[in-house]
This record gives structure tokens, C-alpha cells and sequence, in this order.
């Protein structure tokens, strides 16, 4: 089996509530395994701002967004395990949770698995 090594990073204010990290890892561990043997992916929880300003920068779009895909490209010849980073903003699938009446951590869960 694959091993997927999680950089997990939490950029909130307050960082309660969130998943655990071994959550992260077993959401990674469903969807990464079909890439390589070993892969390293970092997840950033952020706040509206970060996400705003990233959204901003690499979209054009002038609002937070629920998730953020920054794949990595390896240089030709050179061999690593990194597939790049997720920035998932935390007020963002709370507030969709919510309105679409799904249970938090089901959310949570389809976020890492869309962004990956």
C-alpha cells in the first residue's frame, strides 16, 4: 500500500473543531495511493482572508473559496514525491455545510477528496 505523508497546517485563528490530523491522513490515504508508491501532500486550513487573497492572486476571483489546488510539477529527470498543497478555508465549509445541510465532517472529507 501506498504511503501518503500528510503536512498538515493550521492558519485559523482558532483552530478548534477542526478534524484531527489522522482524519486528514485517512481521507488522503482513500485517494492519493492511485499517484505513486509515496507521495507528500500539505493541507493549510486557513481563514477567509488567506483565502480571499489566494483565490485573488491565482483565479482572479475577489471572494474566499472553499478549497485551493497548487499541484506540484516536477522538473524533467528528477525524481520526488511531492504532489503540492491544498488550501481548504474553514469558514467557507462550515457555511456550505450548513446551507446544504451536510454533516461537517462529510464536507470536510469531500474537500480533501476534490482538492486531491
Amino acid at each position: 500500500m501506498s504511503q501518503v505523508i500528510l503536512d498538515l497546517q493550521l492558519a485559523c485563528e482558532d483552530n478548534s473543531g477542526l478534524p484531527e490530523e489522522s482524519q486528514f491522513q485517512t481521507w488522503l490515504n482513500a485517494v492519493i495511493p492511485q499517484f505513486q508508491e509515496e507521495s507528500e501532500v500539505t493541507i493549510r486550513v486557513v481563514d477567509t482572508a488567506e483565502s480571499h487573497s489566494l483565490n485573488l492572486t491565482y483565479r482572479g476571483k475577489d471572494k474566499p473559496t472553499n478549497v485551493l489546488s497548487f499541484p506540484f510539477e516536477v522538473p524533467p529527470g528528477m525524481e520526488m514525491s511531492l504532489l503540492g498543497d491544498l488550501v481548504i478555508c474553514r469558514q467557507v465549509v462550515e457555511k456550505e455545510a450548513q446551507e446544504q445541510g451536510k454533516p461537517l465532517e462529510a464536507h470536510w472529507a469531500h474537500m480533501v477528496v476534490h482538492g486531491s
